[in-house]
């Protein structure tokens, strides 16, 4: 058995640990309000969501940063995804400037507006 390394801090020796290089296990995580569109269909159930469009949710404790929640048009949480899905079946349309990851004290997500042309448009 390896003796453990050990550093003097104070008076007294403590463990040496170094801290880890990353601070996810994936890529940072995107921003919540962030618009994203499917371009691939993995499986025939999202068949149908290709080209449909989709903000990124406010992420949950619970959860965890890996668990992507899906907003849909009418500012509903209705599916969840993992950054490795992300970035291999959407495209991401723009990146959001939020800084709370968990929606501390933000408003809850309401419908996506839309244009003069019916197009849909990011949150005001």
């Amino acid at each position: 058995m390896k003796p453990i390394k050990r550093r003097k801090q104070g008076k007294g020796l403590v463990p040496f640990s170094l801290r880890p290089r990353k601070k996810y296990p994936f890529r940072t995580p995107i921003p919540p309000t962030s618009v994203v569109r499917v371009k691939a269909s993995p499986s025939r159930s999202w068949k149908k969501e290709v080209v449909r469009r989709f903000r990124i949710g406010y992420y949950s404790w619970q959860d965890g940063l890996d668990c992507i929640w899906l907003v849909n048009e009418e500012g509903k949480y209705e599916q969840t995804i993992d950054h490795e899905f992300l970035l291999k079946n959407f495209e991401i349309e723009s990146i959001a400037k939020e800084r709370s990851l968990y929606g501390r004290g933000r408003p809850q997500l309401g419908p996506m507006m839309r244009g003069p042309y019916g197009e849909q448009l990011e949150e005001a």
